[in-house]
């Protein structure tokens, strides 16, 4: 008795059904890859290692800092140059990242007597301030999720501040940052308004430019170091005010800040601000005559803008943000879109000449 023989699947027979699967396969690619694997790409990276240096503008001036133990108060014009180093630090993970921001402020040289005298032949005291501000945020939003301190003084502990709000050092990707959006100034340890001032294209860069204005705030209300009492001739000369009187002026701190912030990434491309920080005499002596109430003792006068490796740099690592994103969201569906459909297509035209060649 003769057994009849399963029918065999050839080769041939299992091209267009392969071409099928694989067609299906990558049109699915083709759809998931972006929201799947684009989105983690958006966030911010836990690598970012940024440095930021800014030279103080030629107006600049400064207080003397050894004139504080001289007889009267000295300021001079100055080039300074402000410095920021940004790092990841713990804790990080796949939500949130630490950004440990450290902010010095140096002067490389002073004008005396109308020449221009290395900075340590003037003053031992180079640097004229320092900050390290630490920020755990969001990797999504930029907004602070967790803890945030900051170390003024380098002889005393972090201080926390509590609920902070808005954007320091970068954003969220798309510049998506709703329609009231604030900056955290580190100074004054207060969050203000960040206006949109128009765009600007920097290193070929496309950037959005936000400015944020800091009101003048007396920073003696947070630091002791904010406060200097001399005699009255130490700060100059006033009618009806005894030189040997003494009195105490507290410092004011006021700035102008300008972000230009990559549209595609969030990234800071580029920053200026100019700082005003002058001294003036607490109420108690200012309400006795107009002279002492109109007084004003130069801290701080200039503006920094960053130099141009610090922009290039912020270019860069906008790029180099925006790569992976490109990638996964734009280039790879298309790439899987089209090879899909190629598939697809070389399996309608397989199974068709499959029935061809049964028919005849």
């Amino acid at each position: 008795m003769s057994q009849s023989s399963a029918p065999r699947f050839t080769g041939a027979d299992l091209l267009a059904p392969t071409a099928f699967f694989l067609g299906a396969l990558l049109l699915a690619a083709a759809l998931a890859v972006g929201p799947i694997i684009g989105d983690r790409f958006r966030a911010i990276p836990s690598d970012v290692d940024v440095t930021w240096v800014a030279d103080g503008s030629s107006s600049s001036r400064i207080l003397d800092r050894c004139s504080l133990n001289a007889p009267t108060a000295r300021v001079l014009d100055a080039q300074v140059q402000q410095r920021r180093r940004i790092v990841v630090v713990r804790p990080s993970d796949a939500d949130i990242v630490t950004f440990q921001a450290g902010t010095s402020l140096g002067v490389n040289r002073y004008v005396v007597d109308g020449k221009s005298v290395k900075a340590k032949d003037v003053c031992a005291e180079q640097t004229l301030a320092a900050t390290i501000d630490r920020v755990t945020l969001d990797r999504s939003t930029a907004l602070t999720s967790g803890t945030s301190e900051v170390q003024f003084d380098d002889k005393k502990g972090a201080v926390t501040i509590p609920e902070r709000r808005g954007y320091t050092y970068v954003f969220p990707y798309g510049v998506e940052i709703g329609d009231r959006p604030e900056y955290f100034d580190v100074t004054t340890r207060q969050s203000v308004s960040l206006l949109r001032a128009g765009t600007e294209t920097i290193e070929g860069r496309a950037t959005i430019h936000f400015t944020a204005t800091t009101p003048d705030t007396d920073l003696s209300q947070f630091d002791t170091r904010a406060v200097i009492t001399k005699p009255a001739s130490w700060f100059g000369t006033f009618p009806n005010v005894a030189p040997t009187q003494t009195l105490t002026a507290t410092l004011h701190h006021s700035s102008q800040r300008d972000l230009f912030v990559d549209a595609a990434t969030g990234v800071v491309v580029d920053e200026r601000v100019t700082v005003s920080e002058e001294y003036r005499f607490a109420d108690s002596a200012a309400d006795r005559s107009q002279a002492l109430a109109n007084y004003r003792l130069v801290n701080i006068d200039a503006t920094f803008t960053g130099d141009d490796r610090s922009r290039q740099d912020g270019a860069a690592a906008a790029a180099a943000r925006q790569r992976p994103v490109t990638l996964t969201t734009v280039t790879a569906p298309i790439v899987f879109g089209v090879l899909g459909v190629a598939a697809l297509a070389g399996g309608v035209y397989l199974n068709r000449r499959e029935r061809d060649s049964a028919d005849r």
